[in-house]
């Protein structure tokens, strides 16, 4: 099953089920970002920040197949992280990978080989990298843990049980105490889609008559991340565009970059098929300006700026 994005999307909605899956405490909000990295250009996947700058960092990596790297990769990513951000190099932090299987090792070697032999420790001896098994960890949890009932499907042996069960399940996650609506419905969806995932023969559309759901590419969910994707990609073909063409350090794209993610859908694809024919950064940013929005005339920075 291809269910890493639906884990980045259950984290990004609900920070709180990644401690509560790993039955750790949560000492503040969390927000999870997936982040690329500028050096290498790659994609973090999972990264929860902390409200608190004095809690720990917690990078998370979900693998549903075997990979002799990802220790060794997410082990980079961090590196990588912390190496751009000199500020934080002294905050605590923790690595996870969290596996969708445990994988079975191969003949000559021990039972654990693939499993979590590479660990890091900080200078105290205090383990920093972690592995751990998805089923492992559900297995630990009471029956009304928002984090089980959301990922119940990987606990269910038949389509029979789902039938079953899943209406009780949806009614767990709804009556889980402080989520909004939305972060309800967010939840539901993640369930019903690892639901189809496991049981091919249950289509959504299936389930979403069975729980009287709106279809998916019909939510506001849907749309949201639809156009998040949209404005994304258009953003990275723009920022690889605009470096081919003008060759500009990497301080002016960071600043470029800034600028774009305040234009619409539309303005970012306008500029894609107009930007060939600007020659200099300032034929670039007077574009950018046109399609800006005026700042308000009350707003004492500008005043400052503009008297400046």
């Amino acid at each position: 099953m291809k269910t890493d994005p639906l884990f980045y999307e259950l984290f990004q909605t609900a920070p709180q089920i990644y401690f509560e899956l790993l039955q750790i405490p949560q000492p503040c909000l969390y927000r999870f970002e997936s982040i690329t990295v500028k050096a290498t250009e790659k994609r973090i996947d999972g990264v929860l920040e902390p409200t608190k700058p004095d809690q720990p960092i917690h990078f998370v990596e979900v693998q549903a197949a075997p990979d002799e790297e990802i220790y060794w990769r997410i082990s980079r990513e961090v590196a990588t992280y912390f190496e751009q951000r000199p500020k934080l190099r002294g905050r605590e932090w923790q690595a996870v990978v969290i596996w969708l299987g445990k994988p079975e090792p191969k003949e000559d070697e021990e039972a654990d080989a693939d499993f979590g032999t590479v660990l890091l420790y900080d200078r105290k001896n205090k383990q920093r990298l972690y592995s751990v098994d998805i089923i492992d960890l559900l297995g630990k949890l009471p029956e009304d843990s928002l984090a089980l009932n959301v990922l119940r499907p990987l606990v269910v042996d038949n389509e029979r049980q789902v039938r079953q069960n899943i209406s009780n399940w949806v009614e767990q996650i709804h009556a889980t105490p402080g989520m909004s609506s939305d972060v309800e419905q967010r939840l539901v969806m993640v369930m019903t889609q690892l639901i189809e995932e496991k049981f091919k023969t249950l289509s959504y559309k299936e389930l979403c008559k069975m729980l009287k759901l709106t279809p998916f590419e019909q939510t506001a969910t849907f749309i949201e991340t639809y156009q998040r994707k949209l404005q994304e990609d258009r953003m990275e073909l723009l920022i690889q565009q605009i470096k081919r063409k003008y060759r500009f350090a990497e301080s002016t794209i960071a600043k470029i970059d800034v600028r774009l993610r305040q234009l619409t859908l539309k303005d970012l694809k306008d500029l894609f098929g107009e930007i060939i024919d600007m020659a200099t950064l300032r034929e670039l940013n007077a574009w950018i300006d046109s399609r800006l929005p005026p700042p308000p005339q009350n707003d004492p920075s500008q005043l400052a700026n503009l008297q400046n």
